[in-house]
């Protein structure tokens, strides 16, 4: 009958329909199966994580306490030095008053014993002629022990100790030896939707994060105990790289801050090394720096052996991997970038508007574009990959940029040589902000690596110190 239908019609789908519509459940539980692995994944990560943290804060107690036990053992010795000193002194001072006093005691024993024997055998003149010098003796006995008196050295000299007024509110007010906060962090994993209706669902919209909202905590410091640290690095399982400048000398540091071991890159003697990028999660490649050969090295981090090496035709200085592209700062060509074509580094090309003399310079890349610190002209510089300069920072506040690294965000963050500190600058290069200064150790910045995963941050002193920082920030996510 034309123009009725009945409720059936409507509850059979076409087969179009219908196929369209499985196709997207189909999508829909194929991308909650993969979210799901993803998060499980991560959870564990997060798992691994704080069980390392609080390893990390237990260890960081130990070095607390250490420090304070090796501050009041120094106070200690130096009081009871004081006190052993003022002691021997004083004691010295009274020792000395005694035998004085028994010297005139001795004499004043002879003088009794010669009265006794002119008492008993001189005439009436011998006892008249010695009664006077008998007098002339026992004045200058009286004398001597009338000066000790009067200057002081029957005085009773006693010693009190008397405590540091901070020391005495040290012990009353200090009620904790610390605090523990819970940080909840911007995510590390985010959701992947094909299906039609799940792109609708659970779509963050990321905000600007503010670089003022950056802080830094020192999670330790770590003394290398060498001179020309230009490079450094942090392997995916928490090992810190060092490398000296020159010196074919690559150190290996445990998560804990312990000398782990140090590895030549190249086995012939050579005077090579300069920076460092992470390849992979076992594979650290090697800038030589500036002495021949002009070569990169990969490294493998655990066997401390030598995978590959790689001619560029220049001596090459500051390093960064990114996605498949290695980027390096050479001597007399600029910026040269190498993509890996069947394991090797054979498809080359030099970034366009980069100075062509940049040795001694960093540079580090993510998806977004290049960034070059060049201590030439106190810049920092933001490149895209075809080589148009997107901005420049300059300012007073950075002074020979050396090292350079992003976090996740894209924030960079440069180590300032002769200002001898640590500036974050926004991903716009609008914003700047000193997160490191003088005071919290920094001389001479030169190396400094982010790991993005568990947002720590590695800076090396050219001489001799490191330091590992906890970095926290916060971005806004839209519900």
């Amino acid at each position: 009958m034309q123009g009725n239908y009945f409720i059936e019609d409507f509850l059979a789908p076409s087969t179009e329909h219908q196929s369209v519509a499985f196709d997207n459940v189909e999508k829909v539980l194929k991308d909650l199966e993969s979210n799901i692995s993803s998060v499980i994944k991560d959870r564990n990560r997060n798992l691994t994580d704080l069980r390392e943290q609080k390893q990390m804060i237990a260890e960081q107690i130990k070095e607390k306490r250490q420090e304070i036990n090796n501050l009041l053992d120094h106070l200690e010795r130096a009081l009871q030095e004081k006190a052993s000193a003022i002691e021997k002194e004083y004691c010295q001072k009274v020792e000395e008053v005694i035998s004085k006093l028994k010297n005139e005691k001795k004499k004043i024993d002879e003088i009794q014993k010669d009265v006794e024997t002119v008492k008993l055998f001189a005439s009436n003149l011998q006892i008249f002629m010695g009664t006077k010098a008998f007098e002339e003796k026992v004045s200058t006995n009286e004398i001597n022990v009338q000066s000790l008196y009067k200057n002081g050295s029957f005085n009773n000299v006693t010693m009190e100790c008397t405590f540091n007024e901070k020391l005495q509110g040290f012990i009353k007010e200090l009620k904790t030896f610390g605090d523990m906060k819970v940080n909840n962090n911007e995510k590390h994993v985010s959701f992947s939707w094909k299906g039609d209706k799940s792109a609708q669902i659970f779509k963050p919209i990321s905000g600007e994060k503010s670089i003022e909202n950056i802080n830094v905590r020192l999670v330790r410091k770590i003394n290398v105990g060498r001179f020309g640290l230009t490079g450094c690095a942090m392997s995916e399982s928490g090992n810190m790289l060092f490398l000296v400048a020159h010196k074919n000398s690559l150190m290996k540091y445990a998560s804990n801050g312990e000398f782990h071991s140090e590895s030549h890159i190249n086995t012939a003697p050579s005077d090579i090394g300069y920076d460092l990028a992470i390849i992979d999660s076992n594979t650290v490649a090697v800038s030589s720096g500036g002495n021949p050969p002009y070569k990169i090295y990969l490294f493998d981090i655990d066997s401390a052996e030598t995978r590959q090496v790689f001619n560029i035709d220049d001596y090459c200085y500051g390093l960064s991997y990114n996605n498949g592209s290695l980027i390096c700062c050479t001597s007399g060509k600029g910026i040269k970038i190498f993509g890996m074509s069947h394991h090797n580094w054979t498809d080359m090309r030099i970034l366009h508007n980069a100075p062509n003399k940049i040795n001694e310079t960093y540079v580090t890349s993510n998806e977004k574009g290049i960034f070059h610190s060049n201590w030439r002209d106190h810049s920092v510089i933001c490149y895209d990959f075809s080589g148009q300069v997107q901005w420049k920072y300059s300012d007073l506040l950075l002074r020979t940029p050396c090292g350079i690294t992003l976090d996740s965000y894209s924030n960079i963050y440069v180590a300032g040589y002769e200002s001898n500190n640590i500036i974050a600058i926004s991903p716009d290069g609008k914003q700047a902000k000193e997160l490191l200064g003088a005071s919290d150790g920094l001389l001479n910045p030169c190396a400094i690596y982010f790991d993005k995963i568990k947002n720590l941050l590695l800076v090396s002193n050219y001489k001799q110190v490191a330091f590992l920082f906890d970095v926290q920030s916060c971005k806004r996510f839209a519900t």
